[in-house]
């Protein structure tokens, strides 16, 4: 089963900026799968964009480029 978590978690590690191998950790049987999630949930991901610092700072945004 964790097999088939693999290869999305590797994708989305990748394209996030992160390591990829972070992925194998669904590998491991019942606590692999949520301690791979939680690696990429709770870490700084690298983005262009800055962070947002209020909730409506993404509408100003997204509004700015329209």
């Amino acid at each position: 089963m964790g097999i088939l978590f693999v290869l999305p978690l590797w994708r989305i590690c990748d394209r996030a900026g992160l390591s990829p191998t972070i992925s194998l950790y669904a590998l491991i049987p019942f606590a692999g799968l949520p301690l791979a999630l939680g690696f990429i949930a709770f870490r700084t991901w690298p983005s262009g964009e800055g962070r947002i610092t209020g909730p409506f700072d993404e509408f100003d945004r997204v509004r700015d480029r329209l």
